[in-house]
């Protein structure tokens, strides 16, 4: 089990959230003097253009207006990073269940979404999402992988078999994979014009027995259903699914954004 990092106190956590908006020097946004760091009422001073600055208000940062003591978003963030279940992160943090899905909704929220493009090798599989005596729908989740670098790529491919068609496996095939590519994926029909579209391709058909070279593929849903299933109380919520895949892609692709809460922070509120 991944261990949580050390948090600091209140005091540094505050300091570090101001470094991250306002850079190390604490410089004034209007007169880049330096500013003055106002802890018992939590915010920085600049004394030339006698104005006052909070690192959670600054340029409509997403969180403006939150009621979180610094530690406990540090916290928050982390067991989010470490895949602390629900339960863990109430007692950890201090806060309620509904504290807890609320900003892991919004950290998710907040993480790129661009489709990454695939190349070399690449081993593609789908997914169901949902169940069938639910009201819920039963949604197809179609995810690629490359290997070697371990880069994932996952799209909502749509409804039942409609999620699984040749026109969508074949549209998401070529916005997620460089021409080229080898794809890797079973029998199913949906992918067998893929050379026709400049694409290498080799399947292997799971009926009788022949999984090899598609584990990879195959490993996106255990890892994926088992994250969901933990923190859900066992359900595959598929009204969150959309900013779950954001989430698995990042974690795949961005890696360096779940290593530390300041360095999620750091590309969440510091402008572009």
């Amino acid at each position: 089990m991944s261990k949580l990092p050390d948090i600091p106190g209140n005091k540094k956590c505050w300091r570090i959230l101001n470094r991250i908006v306002f850079g190390d020097s604490l410089s004034c946004p209007g007169c880049e003097s330096t500013l003055q760091e106002n802890y018992k009422n939590k915010y920085l001073w600049c004394g030339t253009c006698r104005r006052k600055y909070r690192a959670t208000a600054h340029k409509s940062s997403w969180l403006y207006g939150t009621k979180l003591h610094p530690r406990q978003l540090f916290v928050l963030i982390a067991c989010w990073q470490k895949r602390k279940s629900t339960e863990t992160t109430v007692e950890v943090a201090g806060v309620s269940y509904p504290t807890v899905t609320r900003w892991y909704d919004r950290f998710r929220a907040h993480l790129p979404d661009e489709l990454p493009l695939l190349e070399v090798l690449v081993k593609a599989d789908e997914s169901y999402f949902g169940k069938k005596r639910s009201k819920q729908p039963q949604l197809i989740v179609t995810g690629a992988v490359e290997p070697h670098t371990g880069r994932k790529a996952l799209r909502i491919t749509g409804v039942g078999m409609a999620g699984r068609s040749r026109d969508v496996l074949e549209k998401f095939v070529t916005d997620t994979m460089k021409p080229g590519t080898v794809v890797v994926t079973d029998k199913w029909h949906g992918y067998s014009d893929l050379p026709l579209l400049g694409y290498g391709h080799e399947s292997h058909n799971h009926s009788v027995g022949d999984y090899a070279d598609t584990n990879a593929a195959e490993n996106i849903w255990s890892v994926a259903k088992r994250h969901m299933r933990k923190l859900y109380g066992g359900r595959l919520l598929t009204n969150r699914l959309e900013d779950f895949c954001k989430e698995w892609m990042a974690r795949a692709n961005q890696p360096e954004l779940f290593s530390s809460p300041a360095d999620y922070l750091r590309f969440t509120l510091v402008p572009c």
